[in-house]
């Protein structure tokens, strides 16, 4: 085996064994930390109150790129899946004035935003952002995404069309 290859093999077992380590977010197949805040329009949200229908919560700052090349692409899945709420989660206390500039500017944007202050990267166990999760009815997590990937956003449309049945 050459050199790159054997590079090329070691990287492939590298990438497998990342997805199992702390900064992939919540475990599958357990229930979701909970998320308390406020949304743009000020009203008081609880995720542990919020069960009933499948969830993609997509945690973003104002500060980060990738999330606002990201968010329009949510909103448009939003509206594709209907049955589907779309959560996103700002993680950083900030003036909820900035958000909604940040909201505003953007072509497209999931339609419930909610504010938090902050300690969200402890109890989700992620590394950066955009980090989006799905979770079931019941808040138990079904996927995490890591980061901003057409390769991401190809697996959140599967998962969501095995989830609707679409």
């Amino acid at each position: 085996m050459s050199v790159k290859g054997f590079i090329g093999v070691m990287l492939l077992v590298l990438s497998f064994g990342a997805g199992a380590k702390e900064g992939a977010g919540p475990e599958v197949g357990q229930p979701s930390p909970n998320i308390m805040g406020r949304t743009l329009d000020d009203n008081s949200y609880r995720l542990k109150s919020d069960k009933g229908q499948a969830k993609v919560i997509n945690f973003f700052s104002v500060t980060c790129v990738p999330c606002r090349k990201e968010m329009p692409e949510l909103a448009s899945l939003e509206k594709q899946y209907k049955e589907v709420k779309f959560i996103s989660v700002h993680t950083e206390e900030v003036k909820a004035e900035v958000v909604a500039e940040f909201v505003k500017k953007l072509p497209g944007a999931p339609s419930n935003i909610v504010l938090t202050s902050g300690g969200l990267k402890e109890a989700f166990h992620f590394l950066g952002l955009p980090h989006t999760i799905v979770l079931d009815s019941d808040n138990i997590v079904l996927m995490n995404l890591v980061g901003y990937t057409p390769d991401n956003m190809q697996r959140l449309r599967k998962k969501l069309q095995l989830l609707t049945k679409h």
